[in-house]
């Protein structure tokens, strides 16, 4: 009868523990939010698309990988035939230099700043003609990169956010991105959108929702779906790309190599 009592007590506190630690994992487990896809574009699949943003009636967009690593411009607006589509040229184009595997983009005060993946160097630009200006150093690997309107905000693909000054890269603070108690690692392109900074995460198909000031993760959005909507060739046509557009009031999204865009809009 004891070992009964002991063996059901030993039940009860177990199920307990199981039902708390359930309970716990949902209570931290980030908003899922919806979306609608308002609008979709061509994109040229020869894009490793590892920056992308919108400024005025215009795309600029990275693409990586070495030997290969561009800068491009190009319109939001598409001409009308699927021929001229897929024809079509960019804007401007600018070759990165072959040693620099090119990834995350930001614009600030009409300078494109390109990071680069190990070797330690942010590209700067001139917006209105890509013309290549000067390099800055900085420590770790370059991943995703976005602005505030103040500072440049970098991922390294850990759960850890940087803060750069632009005069010089110096970092001024950083982050740890934690969806309740775990953090979230392999964090990628990064958008700055509304007051909230806004990631892919590496070979995931979610998009984060993150506070600037803490790094805590209050919501995400899964594009499964819209990935679905993609012919893909290899798992490295991953999806990384998300634009801001203010005139329209929503995201646009790609992925690397991808042929298309999404104009996704959230309620």
């Amino acid at each position: 009868m004891v070992l009964t009592t002991q063996l059901s007590r030993s039940l009860l506190c177990t199920s307990l523990l199981l039902i708390t630690n359930a309970w716990s994992s949902f209570a931290n487990a980030a908003e899922e939010l919806t979306y609608e896809i308002i609008a979709e574009r061509t994109h040229k699949p020869v894009l490793f698309t590892q920056g992308l943003l919108v400024d005025g009636d215009h795309f600029y967009e990275t693409s990586g990988l070495y030997n290969q690593s561009l800068l491009v411009t190009y319109p939001i607006a598409e001409p009308a035939s699927t021929w001229a589509k897929i024809s079509a040229p960019f804007t401007k184009k600018q070759a990165i230099p072959n040693q620099y595997f090119a990834e995350g983009l930001a614009l600030l005060d009409n300078k494109l700043y390109v990071l680069t993946w190990m070797e330690k160097t942010l590209l700067i630009y001139d917006k209105a003609t890509l013309t290549y200006e000067k390099t800055m150093s900085y420590s770790g690997e370059g991943w995703g990169l976005t602005t505030d309107g103040k500072s440049l905000i970098r991922s390294d693909g850990s759960a850890t956010i940087s803060f750069h000054q632009p005069k010089d890269f110096r970092i001024t603070k950083t982050i740890t991105v934690k969806d309740g108690d775990k953090e979230i690692n392999q964090l990628n392109e990064l958008e700055y959108a509304k007051g909230f900074l806004w990631a892919n995460i590496w070979h995931d198909d979610r998009i984060l929702k993150i506070d600037p000031q803490t790094g805590k993760v209050l919501a995400q959005l899964n594009l499964s779906a819209l990935k679905s909507k993609v012919k893909l060739d290899n798992s490295e046509q991953v999806l990384n790309g998300i634009a801001w557009d203010p005139n329209r009031n929503a995201f646009w999204i790609t992925g690397k190599q991808w042929p298309k865009m999404f104009l996704v809009k959230i309620p």
